[in-house]
């Protein structure tokens, strides 16, 4: 097969939907608002320490709550969830839930969107189940949205 160079930020964005990845519901509190949303971005940086890495679109929602200047919504309020011990809402059907602490001084800004470092608190996984991949939600949720 040729491949085709591309030095446009259009095309090279579709060459990058090639890059396969997991699909994560990232949520949050701040005070009495619960908020979450999907993302792609998200790695294992350290195992000792436990940290990952996420990154996060600057104008999102959950964004602005991680940074504590979050809107007024709560995506929550008729979507089926659990609170774990510190009111954080996840996914019951979730394979993994981690509860993490952004470590401020590691937060890198990259314009569009910020990289934050958390430390992971506590993990908890449960028995079965597949992680969900960007590819199933591109060929199959995505389309079913559409």
């Amino acid at each position: 097969m040729a491949l085709k160079t591309v030095t446009e930020s259009g095309p090279i964005n579709m060459a990058l939907f090639h890059v396969t990845h997991g699909l994560y519901t990232l949520t949050a509190k701040s005070r009495d608002r619960l908020n979450g949303q999907c993302l792609d971005a998200l790695m294992q940086a350290s195992s000792a320490p436990p940290c990952i890495v996420i990154g996060v679109g600057d104008r999102s929602s959950t964004h602005a709550m991680i940074c504590e200047s979050g809107r007024d919504v709560n995506k929550f309020v008729d979507f089926d969830h659990v609170l774990n011990e510190h009111g954080i809402p996840y996914l019951p059907d979730a394979v993994a839930v981690y509860d993490c602490t952004v470590i401020p001084e590691m937060t890198l800004d990259l314009g569009t969107h910020s990289l934050f470092t958390a430390s992971v608190d506590h993990a908890a996984t449960a028995d079965g189940g597949q992680p969900l991949t960007y590819n199933d939600y591109r060929n199959t949720l995505r389309k079913e949205r559409s």
